[in-house]
């Protein structure tokens, strides 16, 4: 009676229970209605989901035929089981199918839907142009200067463009986007500010432009889990709030204009700086754009937009990353900076173990809770979470590190 279940999984009559299980997952997700392309699609997951708790039921639809000589109540037992199974089953899928369309929905409405699929095209159309490039160089260089060597292009070429002919219309067009040019005048003219609110970021002023977004989080609690030395994780029970901080058209102009100088002054010292070190010049145009953007927002009269993340902990950080750059650095060659050879090791240890020695130092000097609070003003609809205990990161390594910078950035 069982067999035909079994075959429907793909085993053998007798599997044990993790392997019913393991065949399950496989074959539900490749015949899940939403992901397979068959016209069958729904039926084939209900039938292997019926097979599914037919099987992990066997044991139970056994013992209640055993305990009955009846023929028609055995079969009773039997339809029981394999009715109640379907039944399980088509709501099962149903309700995955409602979920997983909420979760596309919710997906397609963020934004990144359509940022992945521009991704896509640019990245086909990079592909278009890659097969061109290895099918035609060669050519170009054979009748310009007789060069006969790269003709070895034209197969990963040919694979190309029989991928592409593989894919057919959808290698061009992807799939169509989520918001049209009209739809994202209109979102940002919706999450504009209506103009009755205060700005958080000047005085006097009304917010009448797009919001200021940002969220923080909260840990409550650190579960870790070790399985060897080089097998361990670290899970995080935390809770986060988004916040949209009002602010006016003066206050958006000036915060992206300080964006833009400090993007445009670390690019100019990494160009234009003659100092052999990177380490100097990334360090030089920072200093220089965060000079810049403070400068302007002092004249506008503008507070900005990220000075909460200047706290206890990443003030410590700056000057111990400012010192070791110092201190591993060579100035006979004044004005020419060089970093000795092995101050790689030296970023590379700060990124992954500065966390574990400076946090700790600074909680002790700081009062309980206070290492992380901003060491500026803030608004109060932000200042009120952080003494909730709320903060802009995880102190994790690399992260602590990279997520300050990106936002201080943009």
């Amino acid at each position: 009676m069982f067999d035909q279940y079994y075959r429907i999984l793909g085993l053998k009559p007798g599997a044990s229970g993790e392997d019913i299980k393991n065949a399950y997952r496989l074959l539900a997700k490749k015949f899940h209605p939403d992901v397979c392309e068959l016209d069958n699609a729904h039926d084939l997951f209900i039938e292997i989901s019926e097979a599914y708790e037919i099987l992990v039921n066997r044991k139970v639809i056994d013992d209640l035929r055993a305990s009955s000589d009846d023929t028609a109540e055995q079969r009773y037992t039997y339809e029981y089981f394999t009715k109640q199974a379907r039944e399980k089953a088509k709501r099962a899928s149903q309700m995955r199918y409602e979920n997983l369309k909420k979760e596309h929905e919710a997906f397609q409405k963020s934004g990144m839907y359509d940022v992945m699929l521009l991704l896509e095209y640019l990245f086909n159309y990079f592909l278009l142009l890659l097969s061109v490039f290895m099918m035609l160089f060669p050519l170009y260089l054979t009748v310009s200067v007789g060069f006969h060597v790269l003709y070895f292009l034209w197969i990963p070429g040919i694979f190309l463009i029989l991928y592409i002919k593989g894919k057919g219309r959808s290698f061009f067009v992807p799939g169509p986007f989520f918001y049209n040019i009209q739809d994202l005048r209109q979102l940002m003219q919706e999450e504009s500010g209506s103009g009755t609110e205060p700005c958080q970021y000047t005085r006097k002023k009304f917010a009448d432009a797009y919001p200021y977004k940002l969220s923080l989080l909260k840990v409550h609690d650190i579960h870790l889990q070790f399985k060897g030395v080089l097998q361990h994780r670290a899970f995080y029970k935390r809770s986060y709030r988004k916040l949209q901080i009002p602010r006016c058209k003066r206050a958006q102009q000036v915060h992206s204009l300080a964006s833009i100088v400090k993007v445009m002054s670390i690019l100019s010292a990494l160009v234009l700086l003659p100092v052999d070190s990177l380490i100097w010049k990334l360090l030089a145009g920072m200093i220089v754009g965060g000079m810049l953007a403070m400068l302007i927002h002092l004249i506008m009269g503008v507070r900005s937009k990220v000075s909460y993340l200047l706290n206890r902990v990443v003030l410590a950080k700056i000057l111990v990353w400012i010192v070791l750059t110092v201190l591993f650095t060579d100035f006979t060659g004044f004005p020419n900076l060089i970093t000795h050879e092995y101050f790689l090791v030296i970023v590379l240890f700060m990124l992954f173990f500065q966390d574990m020695v400076i946090d700790p130092i600074v909680k002790l000097v700081a009062r309980k809770g206070r290492h992380l609070l901003p060491l500026l003003p803030q608004p109060e609809m932000l200042s009120s979470l952080y003494r909730k205990g709320y903060q802009p990161y995880l102190e994790i390594p690399v992260w602590a590190t990279i997520f300050p910078l990106i936002k201080w950035l943009f």
